[in-house]
């Protein structure tokens, strides 16, 4: 049992050090998008706040105001959107079920076999308790 222990402690410590690399790498994200006519570029940080606009001359004499302005309002949303998808992504993929209480009642020796990998988090439902 004390094997078993030590094993769901080395998995926390492993998901909490991969959380924080998650974390960092989240915090560092940026997208950008542009415009099909490639005369205006946005690009968006973590938090979905614009941070780099580039708007070629071409668009000020193409667009009136109004134009322009709806067109960098949609590319910054465009952006965020990616932004998004991609943060969604690299969370989904390092999140892993924690071991929870219902699967360390009633452990008794022959529970201290390894996890397998028959299911997400290597917890198989016999080890879950689910018998």
């Amino acid at each position: 049992m004390a094997g078993r222990w030590a094993e769901m402690l080395d998995e926390l410590a492993r998901q909490r050090a991969e959380l924080d690399r998650v974390a960092t790498a989240v915090s560092g994200l940026t997208a950008r998008a542009t415009s099909t006519d490639r005369l205006i570029t946005v690009e968006v940080n973590a938090r979905g706040l614009l941070v780099d606009l580039a708007i070629e001359p071409a668009a000020l004499r193409r667009y009136r105001a109004d134009q322009l302005s709806a067109a960098i309002t949609a590319l910054v949303s465009d952006a965020d959107d990616r932004l998004r998808a991609t943060r969604n992504e690299l969370l989904t993929a390092a999140v892993q079920p924690v071991p929870g209480y219902d699967d360390v009642v009633g452990m008794d020796a022959s529970d201290a076999a390894r996890p397998s990998a028959a299911t997400p988090g290597g917890w198989s439902d016999d080890e879950r308790g689910h018998r």
